[in-house]
């Protein structure tokens, strides 16, 4: 580009889920992409955590407020649909405010709605100021989890208005949660969406440290390493790796099961273990830079994903990457990228009481879970876009906008 260019990204979403550096890199990979190619990045985000970074980039400034008592309320069953509301209107007000006032001190080329929440401002601020607007999706909870429920339009109305507003281009991301298909069935046109896969950070995970070297790194003693890695929320279902331990370590007793996040069920998750009987053999890491995960899934054995919507966020990618055998559940469009005992262990639902048996054959065999997970690397490596690709296709989209 002959001109700077500025964008403005809008979200509820704070750029680390679980804190600098740690959690889903998704957002901070898509405002670092633009940012290095030399756009100036501002971000409005509605969320201003303790922890919550600030200075992250020459080129990117954060503008950030918040209302943490009205985000509470919002997790109690009787008043949460009222209160998402009040914080959805209120989000929208702040959002409008404070990129008022950016755009009458700099020029903004671009308006990017990241995530639900944050496009109905978007539209309204491109259409204010006649520039493009890009809405940005991380995959969508409707066609798995809500479209199949009773009065699901007005439960899920804030999806529904985020996902229909118009936009110049609208990104999906192809997770496994059929996003594409959520799209075309609320009537988006689909000549204007691109359904990408997430970029995946190839340098972190090309080597792996050695088994041994990691396990000192870790103080991970144990002969036998399950892991999981994923935020502690509950459609997560990292209890079900739990409810697991009890008979796998009647047989494999030096077994540990390594946790890897953190998030509002992490409580109860370590009060599961306990009533178990299984505290001594689940180990709670809580959320760890990202910098640190390929430490962990070098002292893996089996990697477990059994996530109620889809499994296909970044930590399976990066467990195939990894090389890693794996154990996930066949849901969504998790079964396109991994295909049962050939390059993963591809559970139906029907299946999960037979977990406990699946983790101790696999233990019990050495030779079938380098197989899997050399044949679970090899796809990583003919599918898997680098982030750098990914966000060149996205960049290069965007500025076709402004031709």
């Amino acid at each position: 580009m002959s001109a700077q260019k500025a964008i403005l990204f809008i979200t509820a979403l704070d750029i680390w889920s679980m804190g600098k550096d740690k959690g889903a890199p998704s957002l901070w990979r898509t405002l670092k992409g633009y940012a290095d190619r030399g756009w100036q990045v501002y971000l409005i985000t509605g969320t201003n955590d303790p922890d919550s970074a600030n200075e992250v980039h020459p080129n990117i400034h954060i503008s950030r407020f918040d209302i943490p008592w009205l985000k509470k309320l919002m997790r109690f069953k009787k008043i949460g649909f009222f209160a998402r509301a009040l914080w959805w209107g209120y989000f929208q007000l702040m959002a409008f405010v404070r990129a008022q006032k950016l755009y009458s001190q700099h020029k903004v080329d671009v308006v990017y709605g990241y995530e639900v929440s944050a496009v109905p401002v978007a539209k309204v601020l491109s259409q204010l100021w006649r520039v493009p607007m890009v809405s940005r999706f991380q995959g969508t909870i409707l066609k798995v989890a809500l479209m199949n429920k009773r009065f699901w339009k007005i439960r899920a109305w804030e999806h529904i208005l985020g996902l229909r507003t118009p936009a110049d281009l609208v990104i999906m991301t192809n997770d496994g949660t059929q996003g594409d298909k959520v799209l075309e069935q609320l009537g988006v046109d689909t000549t204007r969406v691109r359904f990408w896969m997430n970029g995946v950070d190839w340098d972190m995970f090309r080597n792996l440290p050695l088994k041994q070297e990691a396990s000192k790194i870790l103080n991970l003693r144990a002969r036998n390493i399950l892991l999981t890695v994923s935020r502690l929320d509950s459609w997560k279902r990292v209890d079900r790796s739990i409810q697991a331990m009890p008979e796998v370590v009647k047989d494999f007793p030096d077994t540990l099961l390594v946790v890897v996040g953190d998030g509002p069920m992490r409580e109860q998750l370590e009060r599961l273990a306990r009533l178990l009987g299984v505290e001594r053999h689940v180990r709670f890491e809580g959320a760890v830079p990202h910098h640190k995960v390929p430490h962990y899934l070098a002292v893996a054995d089996i990697f477990l994903s059994l996530y109620d919507w889809s499994n296909v966020g970044n930590p399976l990618l990066e467990a195939m990457m990894a090389g890693k055998c794996i154990i996930t559940l066949n849901n969504g469009d998790t079964g396109k990228f991994v295909q049962n005992r050939h390059n993963a262990v591809l559970l139906e639902y029907h299946e999960l009481p037979s977990l406990p048996n699946v983790i101790k054959r696999l233990l019990a065999d050495e030779k079938l879970r380098n197989q899997l997970g050399v044949n679970a690397r090899r796809f990583a490596e003919e599918n898997f876009w680098s982030w750098e690709e990914r966000m060149e296709a996205e960049v290069q989209a965007v500025e076709a906008l402004l031709r």
